[in-house]
């Protein structure tokens, strides 16, 4: 199976990690758009067109699946794509249910665009038994971006709300980076919706052999117009200008597995 996954930069190296370990024997395609990292405080309008893309790089790749792994790309344009493309759209959700179902006080952190999002909004309504806050942390995810790829340093305490709660929900990809360090500010646990996308990525893909069996890997078109590096032999193709800026980040983070 060949599977396209879509970020805004490095955030989305997050979720890879996750699908990884659930389909170990899938291809995967990388398009990060770290130029014009981050997307949560763009108009829906320029989100859209970037995000188009982007998925365009990972449909002329022949993949079976493209995951949003942005849950700012999710937001706005996740329902586009599944009425437009012939491929399953999997998008991120903030783990808010897995929340829900232990603790009553959450608070979600998440961008600008996702924060104000319909999506969102329906999905606290489905917890009218807990106090559900969402906090748009408009610089965050950029911060977060210019660390890991350009080596910029930032005070991660400044780009949070002081809060009392029981749990917090990372609302961006980009945040699961320094979710241990999100954990001990707020002494809390905190979760996020890689693991879940990445199940739900397995049981579309599943569907959609009959057999049970994978389909064997072709080699990666190396005539498509776009700079692309390649560590096949550990399942990840990484596209796009930043390519190798991404494929750095994400052996510095989890090394080649």
């Amino acid at each position: 199976m060949r599977v396209g996954l879509f970020d805004s930069g490095v955030g989305g190296l997050t979720v890879l990690r996750a699908c990884k370990r659930e389909l170990p024997r899938a291809t995967f395609f990388y398009y990060g758009d770290n130029g014009n990292a981050p997307y949560g405080n763009r108009p829906r309008e320029e989100i859209t067109a970037l995000v188009d893309r982007g998925v365009e790089a990972l449909l002329a790749e022949g993949v079976d699946a493209v995951v949003l792994a942005c849950n700012t790309a999710t937001a706005v344009c996740a329902e586009g794509l599944r009425r437009r493309l012939c491929v399953p759209v999997i998008g991120m959700e903030p783990a808010v249910k897995p929340a829900a179902e232990r603790y009553r006080d959450i608070l979600v952190l998440a961008t600008p665009r996702t924060a104000e999002s319909e999506r969102l909004k329906v999905l606290i309504q489905k917890f009218p038994q807990c106090n559900i806050g969402v906090f748009a942390a408009a610089g965050l995810a950029g911060a977060i971006e210019g660390c890991l790829t350009r080596g910029e340093k930032f005070a991660l305490d400044k780009h949070l709300p002081p809060a009392v709660t029981q749990a917090v929900v990372l609302g961006c990809t980009h945040y699961v980076f320094f979710r241990r360090e999100i954990a001990a500010h707020y002494a809390v646990p905190v979760y996020d919706g890689n693991s879940g996308a990445a199940r739900r990525l397995k049981g579309v893909l599943g569907g959609l052999d009959g057999d049970g069996e994978w389909s064997e890997t072709t080699k990666t078109n190396k005539s498509l117009p776009f700079e692309w590096s390649e560590c096949g032999e550990k399942g990840a193709v990484f596209l796009g200008k930043w390519a190798q800026i991404n494929e750095k980040v994400y052996k510095q983070t989890f090394g080649t597995g």
